[in-house]
């Protein structure tokens, strides 16, 4: 099995613990101000990472390399700067307008992740052979 998995699992992890943390921090000081900023960071984060490095340890083999690896790299690029903005912005250390670069970026670059990540599973579509098929090729090699 190829390392992509792990690496998506890896990113996940790392992004649910700070969620975690994040989410404690704001229970202790009861401040939820930056709560749209943990969420993205576990959904985006967490979640979806962890369902797509799901994907490429089960189904996604045929996937080029590239794809995995953008998919990756462009996910990540979004939460990072969607999370970490919205967590500036909302807390008021920077004000949220000089912020909406950044958001736009993590906004834009997680749509083409996702992007990518339907292109693998639509590649993965494609390369599935339906199992009376692989049935019928065996019966007529043998």
């Amino acid at each position: 099995m190829s390392r992509w998995p792990y690496v998506f699992f890896a990113a996940a992890v790392t992004y649910i613990l700070v969620g975690v943390i994040w989410g404690i921090y704001m229970s202790i000081t009861h401040d939820f101000a930056t709560a749209p900023g943990h969420a993205h960071l576990n959904l985006l984060g967490w979640v979806s990472l962890s369902l797509m490095g799901g994907f490429y340890a089960l189904l996604g083999r045929d996937t080029p390399r590239w794809l995995i690896a953008g998919n990756f790299l462009l996910n990540n690029i979004g939460v990072v700067c969607m999370a970490g903005g919205l967590a500036l912005g909302l807390s008021q250390t920077v004000p949220i307008e000089q912020l909406a670069p950044l958001i736009a970026v993590g906004a834009f670059a997680t749509l083409l992740g996702f992007a990518a990540f339907a292109g693998a599973v639509i590649i993965g579509l494609r390369n599935a052979v339906p199992a009376d098929r692989r049935q019928r090729t065996r019966l007529a090699a043998a």
